[in-house]
């Protein structure tokens, strides 16, 4: 891998850096931020780069600092990473109204235009949004789309961003506000790479508070759903929980404030959700301590890191088919590589590990298995970030003459 490119989204409030590091930690170089105009940036071996920019950015790592390149921002009670731009992501659970409202950003990082179609799926199926087809958004620029203005909605959404020319990188900012009290709150809403048969949906714990589980099935035949709660001790479904029906094409809900906030919820780490075709999946969770989603990712089968703030921050792990070690590697803003933590995971359990508060730097080592996990910020009730596997190389075209 020569050269990589990450997108990274404009500021929330209480948060206007940017992290960035290198997975090696001997190597350094030149990485190039890009907004309005292009810096050139120093990134020292195994130290975190702290870059002041508001706005949108783009950052290009070559050469030695290409491969196993990540960065991402954290605000006040919400942290993101930044994206390599995707042909296709989905939002499970975004709101189009005046207590859940969200908010689509669109990133171009290239100098030419691109262009995506983007599907809304409601309860009763797909909603019609003429806006929303054949977007364009120019060269280096970002594109804002209020949902509460261009689809008015009480129900909970589902977003499907399909990229046809160019690319794009793309988040949702999802705000929940309380229309007696006024207080907001807002959190960026990860995307999901694909619907899945079977996903984890970590980092969302129990407690007192809303808990909306919402799957969204965009395939022609209806979709059962299976929901089981992840402990330390087990995956189990609750008594009196029915599965969840989700009609083609549609997004639907389940409830899961009561038995998170039961005694059965005591001690969960996340769900599972068991489906008989794909679904993609949110569980938004409003709780005294803020807003947060635990949404499903991509399971790591080597390695997988993020950069975080500082303060609380702890991992969960799911998902394992067979006992397995893992090792959660850190270093904090200098370099300086902290206490390993070591795990054993067994089937049919989850886990969760405390780190150091003075990490800036987290890496998953997978030791041969295969995990879904993620990372928590920001102690109870912080951010969630699905963890997803480290990028160190890539294939490229290979061009040559033809025979005629």
């Amino acid at each position: 891998m020569t050269r990589s490119t990450l997108v990274c989204p404009p500021a929330l409030p209480g948060g206007r850096v940017i992290s960035a590091a290198l997975a090696d930690p001997e190597a350094a170089g030149v990485v190039r931020l890009r907004h309005e105009e292009t810096d050139e940036l120093e990134l020292e071996a195994g130290r975190t780069l702290e870059i002041d920019e508001p706005a949108q950015a783009v950052l290009i790592g070559e050469d030695t600092t290409a491969p196993g390149l990540v960065a991402g921002r954290t605000a006040r009670d919400a942290a993101t990473s930044c994206v390599t731009p995707q042909a296709q992501t989905w939002f499970t659970g975004v709101g189009a109204g005046a207590e859940h409202s969200s908010v689509l950003e669109l990133v171009n990082p290239d100098g030419g235009p691109a262009v995506a179609d983007i599907t809304v799926l409601g309860p009763t199926g797909e909603i019609e949004v003429p806006r929303l087809r054949g977007l364009t958004v120019r060269g280096q620029r970002l594109v804002r789309l209020d949902l509460a203005r261009l689809v008015p909605q009480r129900e909970e959404l589902t977003l499907r961003v399909q990229v046809s020319r160019g690319r794009l990188g793309a988040w949702v900012v999802d705000r929940s506000e309380d229309l007696a009290g006024g207080a907001v709150t807002q959190d960026w809403l990860a995307a999901q790479t694909a619907p899945t048969r079977t996903g984890y949906l970590l980092g969302v714990g129990a407690g007192t508070g809303e808990r909306t589980l919402v799957v969204a099935n965009d395939g022609a035949d209806e979709a059962r759903v299976a929901v089981r709660l992840v402990t330390s001790r087990s995956e189990f479904a609750p008594s009196g929980l029915e599965e969840l029906v989700v009609a083609p094409g549609s997004t639907a809900l389940l409830d899961l404030s009561r038995v998170l906030a039961g005694a059965e919820g005591e001690g969960a780490l996340g769900i599972r959700l068991d489906s008989d075709h794909p679904v993609s999946g949110t569980l938004r969770a409003v709780t005294p301590q803020g807003l947060s989603h635990g949404v499903v990712s991509e399971p790591v089968s080597s390695r997988a890191a993020a950069v975080v703030g500082p303060g609380p921050k702890r991992v969960v792990l799911a998902g394992v088919a067979r006992v397995s070690e893992l090792t959660v590697l850190t270093r904090d803003a200098r370099g300086r590589q902290l206490e390993p933590v070591r795990v054993s995971l067994r089937p049919g359990m989850g886990l969760s590990a405390a780190l150091p508060e003075a990490a800036r730097y987290v890496e998953l080592v997978t030791e041969g298995a295969t995990v879904q996990a993620a990372l928590v910020t920001g102690g109870s009730g912080g951010s969630v970030q699905p963890l997803s596997e480290l990028v160190l190389d890539s294939d490229v075209p290979h061009v040559r003459p033809a025979l005629y």
